[in-house]
């Protein structure tokens, strides 16, 4: 599934768009509502769709879910890490496997932030990174 939000923001969103990748419908709406309307997003549930988003829309940001159906979060990663045109994606790993941050970061992981998270460390990690 592809989501691309086009709802009308509270204010004025910049242009800078983030592609949210988790299986959880809940997840990603809680993502939306963190970082509020100041972003475009563009949604999907699993690894390929990422990728083939990553390619098409060229997001500014990547969320990435690390346990996805059909192709891992680390997959992913390993996959825009490996290409020079998309390498220099920022993204940040959130997840429940929280004993996988060794393995996110070793895969390119900007930032990595726990499932359930913390709102301002998921705030701060993507701030920091879009700067």
């Amino acid at each position: 599934m592809v989501e691309i939000d086009e709802r009308e923001p509270a204010a004025e969103p910049s242009e800078t768009t983030i592609l949210l990748c988790d299986d959880e419908p809940n997840l990603r709406e809680l993502v939306r509502a963190v970082l509020g309307p100041r972003y475009r997003f563009a949604e999907v549930d699993d690894g390929h769709q990422a990728l083939t988003l990553v390619r098409e829309l060229r997001p500014d940001l990547l969320v990435l879910d690390l346990m996805l159906p059909g192709m891992s979060g680390i997959d992913v990663l390993t996959e825009i890490r490996g290409d020079p045109e998309l390498a220099s994606l920022p993204v940040v790993v959130v997840t429940a496997w929280s004993h996988a941050e060794a393995g996110a970061f070793a895969a390119g992981a900007d930032r990595f932030v726990s499932k359930p998270f913390d709102p301002d460390a998921l705030i701060a990690a993507v701030e920091e990174l879009l700067r």
